[in-house]
């Protein structure tokens, strides 16, 4: 039996496989995206390496940073109703 890897804090991210949920996106996404142009291998191949950058950028900035980042891009809403909407830059009184 293997012993289970726990996560440090409560508020760590989930783990899926051997990344954590925020690594698995960019390599579902570029392997799909490499089975519907029929070059599977390569994605593959291509999709680790996009991890191993995405890694190294996620390590160099602050927690949230690619969430705020999206937000600001209009991408990503939340799940907070009071959050005002991303397009909007200026705020009037």
């Amino acid at each position: 039996m293997h012993p289970v890897k726990l996560p440090k804090y409560i508020d760590d991210p989930i783990t899926l496989l051997i990344w954590s949920a925020d690594e698995f996106v960019p390599f579902t996404l570029v392997l799909l995206i490499g089975m519907l142009i029929g070059q599977l291998l390569v994605a593959l191949l291509l999709s680790l390496v996009v991890i191993k950058f995405y890694r190294r950028y996620r390590e160099s900035r602050p927690d949230g940073y690619t969430q705020h980042a999206l937000y600001w891009l209009g991408l990503y809403q939340g799940h907070i109703r009071t959050r005002p909407n991303p397009y909007i830059r200026t705020f009037y009184p």
